[in-house]
């Protein structure tokens, strides 16, 4: 019994990080939280606010299901994606569009 519980012990050796890994995992943690504290100021002002707005408007428009509309899916896509190229260099979250698929109808 004294022989197999010696065993175990040798065979799950704990890896323990040294100082330098603790300390780079606790900065990677400081820049993710300054950058979601970042985010949150970024929503609270007024104007971020009025495109979150936009963009879920657009994102309403896109949700529609009616005959005859994929050319203003298709443009509506389009308005959308250099907003959502600004929130994403910012640091805002959105969540992930339902683009329109296939080919873009001809005008």
């Amino acid at each position: 019994m004294a022989k197999r519980a010696a065993n175990v012990t040798a065979e799950k050796k704990r890896v323990r990080r040294t100082a330098e890994q603790i300390i780079a995992d606790l900065q990677a943690e400081i820049v993710r939280v300054q950058a979601r504290a970042a985010a949150k100021q970024m929503k609270q002002s007024p104007t971020s606010k009025c495109l979150l707005n936009a963009i879920r408007a657009i994102d309403a428009g896109l949700a529609t299901d009616e005959e005859g509309a994929g050319a203003l899916k298709h443009a509506l896509a389009d308005a959308r994606k250099p907003l959502a190229a600004y929130c994403d260099s910012n640091g805002l979250k959105l969540p992930k569009p339902r683009l329109p698929r296939g080919r873009r109808p001809n005008a």
